[in-house]
């Protein structure tokens, strides 16, 4: 029994030692790629003895039962317990040590020091009584706040802009806000309906206006984003110096009904039959139950699969746009924020997405009071062009243009993120920032 227990007590020690040895020193020097890699080995293998432990745990306790000498496999049921705890204290202290590792890289300078003036942090704020996560990042912490609302509902797109749009933390204080529900702020699962979601967005821009002793912040959305950013901007215009918005959503049900027609036209011209029955039995949307996101996932997956991936242009995108490997590389994340982002991609998606069904902003939002740039991607088939193009032109606002990107699809801002930025900064900023 000493000697069971003693292999099972040097298995945590080992594990710890390794553990405060990557976590306190070599991480830092490893690059993102390689971390999350090591990283993910580990807690696979970490995954796997804890399951392992557990069944020898339950097979060695039922031995018990139909032998003998029960003395001998009481011994082996006390190592094998040891074993399986040992293995369950280290995942934990893996996932928490993962969580406070977590952090957002400061900003360089051309010596290699931190820039002076420049502002890098994450931090937690309450919005709406509950608790959610700003990522914060820019060159000089005195240029203009630019708020970004991440598509979804449900998802977190801070590992996109973290990577792709890096060259408008020159020009502003770029907070990244991990929406509750998803991401970082997953557990901030209160009342997730589309009027506290626009709350929120209001009450973040006065603390951040505050903040950073800013009269109006701008105000950019993607996709999702668009829909609470409209409503914030209609709400308070006083707030934002402009909206952006990036693949305007106008009407849900109508657009979702545009890509169930062009899926299915789709299969038929390529003869897809099984595509085309398992689309006819789920019908055209709006879908409802305990679990949307299924039919909503094959509707959408086969959109972007046959209209969006092969007219990706930009090859850095094509190599490194995919949300979900990098959400596992950024260092903002945590291993159980990783867990926090998935899980918001299913149920939070499942709560708000019903919601949605009825907006229409022809009617409900045709006049914004403040000035309005949409951007498009000609090859966006997940908001196909027509309805923003509609809304466009009905709209009314003190200024207002519109983008078409030629080479992009839904992530026009990343697939062409240097014309993104260039109208951000030299037109956006040019026409409307008056310190």
């Amino acid at each position: 029994m000493k000697n069971t227990n003693q292999r099972a007590i040097w298995f945590p020690v080992l594990a710890a030692l390794f553990l405060a040895v990557y976590f306190l020193g070599a991480q830092r020097f490893i690059g993102l790629a390689a971390a999350s890699q090591i990283e993910l080995i580990a807690l696979l293998c970490l995954l796997v003895a804890f399951a392992g432990g557990l069944l020898i745990v339950l097979f060695t306790l039922v031995k018990r039962f139909f032998f003998r000498n029960r003395r001998h496999e009481g011994i082996k049921a006390g190592g094998s317990m040891l074993f399986f705890l040992a293995v369950l204290v280290i995942l934990v202290i893996f996932i928490a040590a993962s969580q406070l590792a977590a952090h957002t890289p400061p900003i360089l300078g051309e010596d290699g020091k931190p820039l002076p003036g420049s502002i890098a942090r994450m931090e937690k704020v309450r919005l709406g009584g509950v608790d959610q996560w700003l990522i914060i990042r820019g060159h000089d912490v005195h240029k203009p706040v630019l708020l970004f609302l991440s598509g979804g509902p449900g998802a977190s797109e801070a590992a996109r802009v973290l990577r792709f749009n890096q060259e408008l933390e020159k020009h502003f204080v770029v907070v990244i806000w991990e929406q509750r529900g998803c991401g970082k702020s997953y557990p901030a699962r209160a009342d997730l309906t589309v009027e506290r979601y626009t709350a929120d967005v209001i009450e973040l821009s006065e603390m951040l206006r505050t903040r950073f002793d800013e009269q109006k912040v701008y105000l950019v959305g993607h996709s999702w984003g668009t829909i609470i950013g409209v409503l914030a901007s209609q709400a308070r215009p006083d707030l934002f110096h402009a909206y952006v918005g990036a693949s305007q959503m106008v009407d849900v049900l109508e657009t979702d009904r545009l890509i169930y027609d062009l899926v299915l036209e789709h299969a038929r011209s390529t003869g897809d039959t099984a595509f085309i029955q398992a689309m006819q039995k789920q019908g055209p949307p709006p879908y409802t139950g305990r679990s949307p996101i299924q039919p909503y996932s094959a509707l959408f997956g086969r959109e972007y699969a046959v209209f969006e991936v092969p007219n990706i242009k930009n090859e850095e995108y094509r190599r490194d746009g995919d949300i979900l490997l990098l959400m596992l590389k950024q260092p903002e994340y945590g291993w159980l924020d990783r867990v926090y982002y998935l899980l918001g991609l299913m149920n939070t998606f499942n709560v708000v997405y019903p919601q949605l069904q009825e907006m229409d902003f022809r009617q409900d939002a045709a006049r914004l009071n403040l000035p309005v740039y949409l951007v498009h991607g000609h090859h966006d088939m997940n908001n196909p062009s027509q309805i923003p193009e509609e809304y466009f032109q009905q709209l009314e606002a003190p200024l207002k243009r519109f983008f078409f990107f030629e080479d992009s699809g839904h992530g026009e801002m990343w697939e062409e993120a240097g014309r993104f930025h260039d109208i951000m900064v030299n037109t956006v900023l040019a026409e409307t920032y008056q310190p």
